[in-house]
């Protein structure tokens, strides 16, 4: 959808290349959901989910947000092996309404947004670097290390994404934005395909800012919860930064004066929806929002920016 119509792209910054090309999308036509076989879960699939858990667990104990850390240990998110998904979506949906849903890769808009609007969140069990992965793939160049897969695999759904869906204001949040893209989508208001799809790139890009690549600031009373002070100015509460042990160290480094690779920018909405973003890269910046009810405010707040109707 937000790759068929380019002509408001000239209203955008950062526009850069940033198609999956080659990934297998999903739609609400195709057999999109596939049940978890837990009992088919390899003794080295469940070593990859090990090294990758083991291998940021001590750094995301240290700088991620509290939304985070409350969240992964309530859930039984084990650090050895596979989760098991019909253990985990009780949890949630108890908690906050939501729930798991098993499928089969990554989906598209339509079918991602309606899922959210109805308090569903789809999770694969897939892993990157393993023999299923590189069988789904065979015959592409589809990049498959363990710092990064186009594809969300089962590390970046559940380790990253699942914990936050503990928490009711996040919860509502996501909810939230599950409903806007739906209406975005289905175009009551007659915009048309090509405002459908800039709207959607705008939400895409806020997306991408926020909970896959945003941090909150630093206030020091979630250190409380950790095994060792947070000693930079910033928490981490993006998914896509949770899930890469690249992307954390970056920030660390960043924060800590020792790499310029990547920048720091206040959080301004109207900035965050009018930019681009890359799939396949460490981010050269990172949007800081003072609090998480101050990323929710600014939303709820300011949703008539993604209704531009040229």
């Amino acid at each position: 959808m937000t790759k068929q119509y380019t002509q408001y792209d000239r209203l955008f910054k950062n526009v850069i290349p940033n198609a999956v090309g080659g990934i297998r999308i999903f739609s609400k036509n195709d057999p999109f959901e596939k049940p978890q076989q837990y009992d088919a879960v390899t003794n080295l699939e469940n070593k990859i989910w090990e090294d990758l858990f083991i291998n940021l667990e001590r750094l995301l104990d240290q700088y991620a947000s509290k939304e985070y850390l409350l969240g992964i240990r309530t859930l039984p998110i084990p650090h050895d092996r596979f989760p098991e998904f019909d253990a985990i979506s009780p949890l949630i949906e108890n908690s906050t309404g939501w729930s798991l849903i098993s499928v089969a890769g990554f989906l598209d808009e339509e079918l991602f947004f309606d899922l959210n609007a109805n308090r569903k969140f789809p999770v694969t069990d897939i892993i990157r670097k393993s023999p299923r992965f590189e069988e789904k793939y065979a015959g592409m160049d589809i990049q498959n290390d363990e710092g990064y897969t186009p594809e969300p695999d089962v590390f970046h759904d559940v380790q990253a994404h699942v914990p936050f869906l503990m928490n009711k204001d996040y919860a509502d949040f996501m909810h939230d934005m599950g409903i806007l893209g739906y209406e975005i989508i289905k175009d009551e208001k007659g915009l048309g395909p090509e405002l459908i799809s800039h709207n959607l790139k705008r939400l895409q890009n806020f997306a991408w800012w926020t909970y896959e690549f945003g941090l909150v600031k630093n206030t020091g009373e979630t250190d409380s919860l950790r095994r060792k002070a947070n000693d930079i100015d910033y928490e981490i509460y993006g998914a896509g930064i949770i899930s890469s042990y690249d992307e954390t160290n970056n920030i660390i480094e960043c924060a800590k004066g020792n790499s310029d690779h990547s920048q720091f920018i206040p959080f301004d909405i109207e900035d965050v929806v009018m930019t681009r973003f890359d799939y396949s890269e460490i981010q050269d910046r990172y949007y800081t929002v003072n609090s998480m009810t101050d990323l929710y405010n600014s939303y709820y707040e300011n949703k008539d920016i993604f209704w531009y109707e040229g």
